[in-house]
């Protein structure tokens, strides 16, 4: 019985190993092919990169050359061709893609059954996060992994914009990404574990003329200036869709922080007295010790999802492993 990985939303590879079985086992393909041809295809895709692939796997580019060109041989198609200076995947490249991926990883875990126990997480971890969510949760995430991953070099990202983020992945600039947003689908991006709902809220300071008051309107609300935060996050643009909100008096900052901050100075029980928006992971920091309060409304159809994904072509190292277990972890504690 084969075990797969937990923490997979999408997991494919009982599907491909299946596939793998009927079609390659006893083929030609299979008595020929060689895990490592296909470890060297992945870095090619990566990079977009013959020269980047050799160096990165410690070879000369004769050997990718030659590797590159036995896959070809083997499958008949074409994997890639030279636009220029760098590599374009053919569709058929793309597809291998698809199969080559779990396959290697699959034979890198049945590889690492036993020799792990007891060794450290080392390497490198690259981590590309949405800055609403640059908080004190995440903070507090990033201290645990490192308390519990000590040999692990990580580096932080921030981004105002998730699509900056998913352009980073598909370019191999970041290893993973923490986002807030729509539920992401792409067929090339990977979820590591569940999706976590969370509220986008209007807040006010604790003597808001608003603050307590049961079932307000929309209309109630914005009869205050509102405080608004980067106008690329999606809850903005969601907000930017409200008619009522173009009549209103609004601040725009590019920093969810300073627009928290800012409105727990607006004092007043006059029409001066700002509101912002923000997630509500974002402002408990804020609401647990009664600076803000959130208003009751919901905003409609203004729901987003934590989300941590890869893209499907990474190849998985222990430092993100490490992240995605920690992760996991963490939200069934949340949960709990």
């Amino acid at each position: 019985m084969l075990a797969f990985p937990p923490h997979l939303r999408y997991n494919k590879h009982i599907e491909i190993y299946e596939l793998y079985m009927k079609c390659f086992k006893n083929s030609e393909v299979s008595k020929n092919m060689e895990i490592r041809n296909l470890i060297t295809f992945t870095k090619v895709a990566e990079g977009g990169s013959l020269s980047g692939a050799a160096k990165n796997l410690g070879y000369a580019q004769s050997t990718v050359t030659m590797q590159m060109q036995q896959l070809e041989q083997e499958l008949g198609v074409p994997l890639y061709e030279r636009v220029g200076k760098k590599i374009r995947i053919t569709q058929a490249g793309q597809n291998l893609l698809t199969y080559a991926v779990p396959i290697i990883r699959m034979s890198q875990e049945a590889l690492l059954v036993g020799r792990e126990a007891g060794r450290e997480v080392d390497g490198s971890l690259r981590l590309g996060v949405l800055a609403v969510l640059a908080d004190d949760e995440l903070a507090q995430q990033t201290n645990r992994y490192l308390r519990e991953n000590p040999q692990v070099e990580l580096n932080i990202l921030t981004e105002p914009d998730s699509r900056i983020l998913v352009d980073k992945l598909r370019h191999n600039e970041i290893d993973m990404m923490l986002t807030l947003d729509y539920p992401m689908s792409d067929a090339d991006l990977v979820h590591a574990g569940e999706d976590v709902p969370e509220e986008i809220r209007f807040y006010g300071a604790a003597d808001h003329p608003l603050a307590g008051d049961r079932d307000l309107g929309l209309k109630q609300i914005l009869e205050y200036p509102l405080i608004r935060g980067d106008e690329c996050l999606p809850y903005e643009q969601e907000l930017e869709k409200l008619e009522d909100q173009k009549r209103v008096r609004q601040i725009r900052v590019q920093n969810q922080e300073l627009a928290l901050k800012m409105a727990v100075r607006q004092k007043g029980r006059g029409q001066a007295a700002g509101l912002t928006i923000a997630p509500e992971s974002a402002a408990s920091e804020y609401t647990k010790d009664g600076r803000l309060t959130p208003l009751d409304y919901r905003i409609p159809g203004c729901r987003m999802w934590r989300q941590t994904i890869y893209h499907r072509n990474k190849w998985l190292t222990r430092a993100m492993n490490a992240w995605i277990a920690m992760d996991i972890h963490t939200k069934a504690e949340d949960a709990g």
